[in-house]
């Protein structure tokens, strides 16, 4: 992988590994969405995305799973979701 095509995450990963200091983060197959992603694509509040993911949870529509991701200070469990 060439310098330049590298993420954030791909430069944390890298340097936290080397120290030993972390696990590495979760690769997040393509179509999986956060609750702030999904909100941001919908142009609607989180607080509002949350009710509306909760809706469709409860109607069966979504699937949802955790996944280890770089939050912009750690790496943490992130609840990510996708359509039956």
């Amino acid at each position: 992988m060439k310098q330049k095509d590298k993420t954030a995450n791909d430069w944390l990963s890298e340097l936290l590994l080397s120290t030993g200091s972390c696990v590495k983060p979760d690769d997040v197959p393509e179509g999986w969405m956060t609750m702030k992603q999904m909100a941001k694509m919908a142009n609607a509040p989180e607080s509002t995305m949350k009710h509306r993911v909760d809706n469709w949870l409860k109607r069966d529509l979504l699937v949802k799973k955790s996944f280890k991701i770089f939050t912009g200070r750690q790496i943490a469990e992130v609840a990510h979701y996708i359509k039956k």
